[in-house]
């Protein structure tokens, strides 16, 4: 019965996920990586481009590959089935989430004693109070998709212990290939995991360690072997990007200035569940009962950081390549947390009076979570100016329409996501079109704007110019 009172645990986790990320949730304006993955995922569902031969537009990036494209495909099946409202690629990133808490509290019950079971909503409520978690909920990254694979291989690793050892590492392994075809290499951290147990684990031996790393392996090589034999073109694409992205990053591609920028930024991250976790020691009892021994924590610990320490080998860096360690992090941070959190929780749920209580206010809040997200939906989150040009542009210019404009404009590759993500509008620099409008900023003089009749607009950081008729 206890069991069965836990739901308003898990509705306030998630009412702290939608109502923390309501201001961007289902707003106006994307991080540009987002979008130009939802108009990437839009346009395999529109048959621009194809699983295999990714495509941004008709001027930029017409063969895309630049990442590999499971989470590109996966996505374009929302676009399928929901068409092409801006809230698709939202719903889908919450998708993502939605499932991702769900691996977590599997993972969670297969490795804490039978009375903590119930507190599978204790690593979520960890796991949501991280900002980069409810910056990416908003912002449709790659890493969204692949934390379900990360996350089921891992959980399949541990299915394997109990029963069908060969069957679950299998499938863990084919979990792992599918994180390479949504990121790359960087979902190989998963791997560790076997020695990590080996490490903290006495009863895990040396042999068990040896053998189901090279289960694992097997099976990642034999996914790759397969999808090569069944559709040659994947080689060639995975080759291209490989080329570009990994060696490329790893010889010359500079985002940061010191190598250690992902784990001081994986540490700002863990700041709001750290103070959570000695709040819980100061204040909170434990439960009289002593609780298992800490392993288990100091594991997901580990694994947390074999996904961020690998970053450390190139100075392309940012803060959401460490998303896929997250709920590894949450769930060690609530493992030491748990036998104190049992005792409030059962202080709230055997008390009828104060559980009613509890339950009301949770309800009421899942609501106006809701209802804020929905509220705010209409609204622009970031880049309202840009955004409010490109509207109106588009009001007068037609889908599917190429603009020419000058080289300063053309460099906003944010500008180039909004015109293909509202239009279908793909922009010109090397006047390899008829381009029938020309763009420029406020302010700019060139000779070039001879032949062209200015339209009565009123933007505000750019001009937009339409040919002149002979």
């Amino acid at each position: 019965m206890i069991g069965i009172k836990s739901t308003p645990f898990y509705l306030i986790t998630i009412a702290l996920l939608i109502g923390i990320s309501a201001k961007t949730l289902f707003s106006g304006g994307m991080f540009m990586d987002g979008l130009w993955y939802s108009v990437i995922s839009r346009n395999i569902s529109i048959g621009f481009g194809s699983f295999w031969d990714l495509s941004f537009s008709k001027t930029v990036y017409l063969h895309f590959h630049e990442h590999p494209p499971l989470a590109f495909g996966l996505q374009s099946l929302f676009f399928d089935l929901f068409g092409e409202s801006i809230l698709v690629e939202r719903f889908y990133s919450l998708f993502t989430f939605l499932i991702t808490g769900w691996i977590i509290v599997l993972i969670w019950r297969r490795v804490v004693i039978e009375k903590f079971k119930n507190l599978g909503w204790l690593p979520l409520l960890f796991w949501v109070t991280i900002p980069l978690i409810n910056w990416s909920l908003s912002n449709n990254l790659l890493e969204n998709t692949m934390m379900i694979f990360t996350s089921l291989s891992i959980l399949f690793m541990l299915k394997s212990t109990n029963k069908a050892r060969f069957l679950n590492l299998l499938l863990a392994g084919v979990m792992i290939f599918l994180g390479l075809l949504t990121k790359g290499p960087v979902a190989l951290f998963t791997l560790s995991f076997p020695f990590w147990i080996y490490i903290f684990n006495i009863d895990y031996g040396f042999k068990k360690f040896i053998l189901d790393t090279f289960i694992l392996i097997a099976a990642i090589l034999f996914s790759f072997g397969l999808l090569f034999i069944i559709e040659p073109l994947a080689l060639d694409s995975l080759i291209v990007y490989f080329n570009k992205q990994v060696v490329t990053s790893i010889k010359s591609v500079r985002y940061v200035d010191s190598r250690f920028y992902i784990v001081w930024n994986t540490i700002t991250n863990l700041i709001p569940a750290v103070i959570i976790l000695v709040l819980s020691y100061v204040f909170l009892k434990t439960d009289k009962e002593k609780s298992s021994n800490n392993n288990w924590s100091w594991i997901f610990i580990a694994l947390g950081f074999s996904g961020v320490i690998p970053i450390m080998i190139t100075l392309k860096q940012s803060s959401f390549y460490i998303l896929a360690s997250m709920p590894f992090f949450s769930i060690a941070i609530a493992y030491l947390v748990a036998p104190r959190a049992l005792f409030l929780y059962q202080k709230i749920v055997t008390n009828d009076h104060i559980y009613k209580r509890f339950k009301g206010v949770v309800y009421i809040v899942f609501i106006l979570s809701i209802v804020v997200s929905v509220v705010l939906s209409n609204k622009i989150d970031r880049d309202e100016v840009m955004i409010s040009d490109v509207r109106k542009v588009i009001e007068v210019v037609d889908e599917n329409s190429v603009i020419g404009l000058q080289k300063e404009l053309f460099e906003v590759w944010t500008l180039h996501g909004y015109f293909q993500r509202y239009a279908k509008i793909s922009l010109d620099v090397n006047n390899k079109f008829d381009d029938v409008y020309f763009l420029v900023s406020k302010g700019y003089e060139s000779s070039q704007l001879t032949n062209y009749n200015k339209l009565s607009m009123n933007l505000e950081m750019f001009d937009l110019y339409m040919k002149a008729k002979n």
